[in-house]
């Protein structure tokens, strides 16, 4: 009978089905849920990048403006380079983007 416990009890320890193995895949699961959460919340994003595009021409043209540097017919682009007044203080950006749309 004491060979019997002994068996049961170090099955629950080692092979297929014993703790460790059951810990190992709880580790697994979290991981996963970690993954999933991530990918739900690319997805998230994605959808709603593809309902803006679908929305209207806005979405396209502020993408269009800020990504490829696109103006309008009848639009002039101006650009304003910045010098920094003394050498100890930090330059601002070197350059700022002024559009001034005119009528049409």
């Amino acid at each position: 009978m004491f060979g019997l416990l002994v068996l049961l009890l170090a099955s629950l320890w080692t092979g297929h089905g014993s703790y460790p193995a059951k810990w190992q895949l709880e580790r697994e699961i979290a991981e996963l849920d970690k993954q999933n959460e991530h990918q739900e919340e690319l997805n998230r994003q994605i959808r709603a990048e593809l309902e803006d595009a679908q929305s209207g021409n806005d979405a396209v043209e502020e993408r269009a403006r800020s990504e490829l540097g696109m103006i309008r017919n009848q639009e002039t682009f101006f650009e304003v380079i910045l010098e920094p007044t003394t050498s100890s203080q930090l330059p601002p950006a070197s350059a700022t983007q002024i559009t001034r749309p005119t009528e049409n």
